[in-house]
């Protein structure tokens, strides 16, 4: 019998096991290998992800910095160099640990190139900056140049009063360490950030405050609605034909919410809510506030401090006080050519306005003698809304400012048409600390108190006709409008007819860009008596082409007296009875702030008006030619977010 040696068994034994053994330590080997590949690889990722979150909060610390340093100089497009000196970030406020080198500036202007010059892999943050650049999101020539406006628009006196914005990029270059063959990742990260400047003038209604529509009949609003706080809307008579925005909320009735739709503390409709009409494709919608001034209203407007120059927006329409004015750009007091001052003794005083609020009286001259004929002092109106007060009243006379024909203004020297006219014995109820009108205070001109309060305002007649160059009137006093206002003559619009309401002017006459402002403003129908004051007399057909800005008595606050603030279809105040009657209106309507003056509530008692017939429209021209004078809203919002 053969047999086999066992050594060779053992030997053929011991070449399996290596090779086994050997495969095994290259699996082990792989798999090892491959678990190392997959932890270094997830833990760059993770390293990564927390690099872009670092990179984001960095953009996030430029913006809010970025727009405060903008804020300082609303109306000028500022320049790269204004940024040069933005704080850097710190490790607290990242929550990063504190390591050295842990922030650098970047320098370069050109947002394609910058790569090379201001990534630093030393720091932990790099190229950290905002550059102003142009549309296109290029360089511009230096850090001096400011940004060219992304409409077009040359640097100059436009950008003042029209739409425009504004571009440019912030960048963070975040270097974290990880594992791999360079020890770091590093997050390239970059968004733009825009300026937008617009005029108020672009929408139909604005407003800074919550904004509530409730008409009682059917009403289309034409042209653009925003309104900075809540929007209101609880009347399926009301049809939106436009873009309307909020920035905060809007309370309309739904299927799953059948019961909002009115401001809570509004007791004035019991009613259940329905829901307004809007176009299929284009409902309300949530947007960033946009800011008069360019300026929070946190920022300059605190009612607690020293400066008097910072109460509120109605700042606006104020006189300025001596010392530092913040808003001395954006002032009416301040952009006027004539100021037209009614004195306690019911006298008046015609010049032109210092920067301090007082006045270069004049006694002579071609403008004195044009508003010299135009004012009459000492007349009344009794105000039911407020409380059945005789409202003392001047009254401007538009036609006596105006040649014969009414083209042009008697004098050559009134080449900017801003007017301001106030009565400086008025009273006023300042505002209280939490913003509120404080009704038990009544504040005179020079700052002390008395128990007794002044009604006092200013009346505009025979306005008709306006030249082309337009018009603007602002006081710091209620204004009432008298009669037709810039339509050239009795207007088709005035017959009441719906069809005639889109012809709000006579044949061959072009409506001039035209603008009031006041702490309220009331319209008088073209049959107005000063003697039937205080009945709610019967009103006529009436047509009004203008932008008007006022303030509102706003709805009650829960647990108040339920009253209402008349709403958007109320912000041209009535004291007639408009029943079957018909107002059309062509303008813009814009609320900025709280009446202090004419304090009186929204009411439905027949003795202080009844509701026209709304004919109400956003006039497109304003678009095109703003009326005279400066009032932009700014906002300052992020655009689009990459990484390198």
């Amino acid at each position: 019998m053969k047999t086999i040696p066992l050594c060779k068994q053992s030997g053929s034994s011991l070449v399996v096991v290596m090779t086994t053994l050997a495969t095994l330590m290259v699996i082990v080997a792989v798999a090892a290998d491959y678990t190392w590949t997959v932890h270094r690889n997830v833990q760059r990722s993770n390293t990564l992800e927390t690099a872009v979150s670092v990179g984001d909060a960095c953009l996030d610390l430029l913006f809010t910095n970025w727009r405060a340093t903008s804020r300082v100089t609303p109306t000028t497009a500022q320049p790269t160099s204004t940024f040069n000196t933005l704080p850097l970030p710190t490790a607290a406020q990242l929550n990063l640990p504190a390591v050295g080198n842990f922030a650098k500036r970047g320098v370069s202007i050109d947002p394609q190139n910058d790569e090379a010059t201001d990534y630093d892999s030393n720091y932990t943050i790099s190229n950290y900056k905002v550059i102003a650049v142009r549309p296109e999101w290029t360089a511009l020539g230096s850090a001096g140049a400011a940004p060219v406006p992304e409409l077009g628009l040359s640097q100059g006196a436009t950008i003042a009063t029209t739409a425009a914005n504004f571009d440019y990029i912030a960048s963070a270059d975040v270097t974290l360490p990880a594992l791999g063959p360079s020890n770091r990742v590093v997050a390239r990260v970059r968004r733009v950030f825009q300026k937008q400047q617009i005029s108020p003038w672009n929408f139909a209604i604005f407003y800074l405050d919550p904004l509530e529509i409730h008409p009682g009949a059917n009403f289309t609003v034409t042209g653009w609605v925003h309104t900075n706080s809540d929007l209101y809307t609880g009347h399926d008579y009301l049809t939106f034909a436009d873009k309307v925005t909020y920035g905060s909320d809007w309370f309309a009735p739904t299927a799953a919410n059948p019961n909002v739709g009115f401001k809570p503390g509004d007791l004035q409709h019991p009613e259940t809510p329905m829901a307004p009409h809007y176009p299929n494709n284009l409902p309300p919608a949530h947007d960033v506030a946009k800011q008069p001034f360019g300026l929070d209203s946190t920022q300059l407007f605190n009612t607690a401090d020293a400066n008097p120059n910072n109460d509120s927006y109605h700042e606006l329409v104020e006189l300025p006080s001596a010392g530092a004015d913040p808003l001395a750009s954006a002032r009416y007091w301040n952009q006027a050519s004539v100021v037209i001052r009614i004195n306690a003794n019911n006298s008046y005083t015609i010049g032109t306005p210092n920067a301090n609020g007082t006045m270069n009286v004049l006694n002579s001259g071609s403008i004195y003698t044009m508003f010299n004929s135009a004012i009459t002092t000492n007349q009344s109106i009794t105000n039911n809304r407020e409380a059945g007060a005789a409202v003392k009243v001047a009254t401007l006379d538009i036609s006596q400012i105006l040649n014969a024909a009414g083209t042009a203004y008697k004098s050559a020297s009134f080449t900017t048409p801003i007017i301001y006219i106030y009565d400086n014995s008025a009273t006023t109820h300042p505002l209280k600390a939490d913003g509120t009108v404080d009704l038990s205070v009544n504040k005179k001109t020079d700052g002390t108190t008395t128990a007794t309060a002044a009604p006092r305002a200013i009346r505009l007649k025979n306005g008709s006709k306006i030249p082309a160059a337009g018009l603007t009137v602002v006081s710091n006093n209620p204004v009432y409008i008298q009669g037709d206002l810039n339509t050239g003559g009795n207007p088709p619009s005035n017959s009441g007819n719906a069809v005639d309401a889109i012809t709000p002017q006579v044949a061959g006459y072009t409506r001039a860009p035209v603008s009031i402002l006041g702490d309220s403003i009331n319209i008088l129908s073209n049959s107005w008596s000063d003697a039937l004051s205080g009945t709610s007399p019967a009103a006529s057909n009436t047509t009004v082409n203008a932008a008007i800005v006022s303030g509102i008595v706003p709805t009650a606050p829960v647990g108040g007296d339920g009253s209402y603030s008349g709403g958007a279809e109320n912000f041209p105040r009535f004291l007639e009875n408009w029943s079957g009657h018909t107002f059309t209106y062509y303008g813009s309507m814009v609320e900025l702030y709280k009446s202090q003056q004419a304090t009186g509530k929204w009411t439905t008692n027949a003795s202080v008006y009844s509701p026209p017939v709304r004919q109400w429209y956003f006039d497109n021209n304003f678009k095109i030619k703003p009326p005279p004078g400066t009032i932009m809203l700014y906002s300052y919002v992020k655009g689009k977010w990459s990484v390198l």
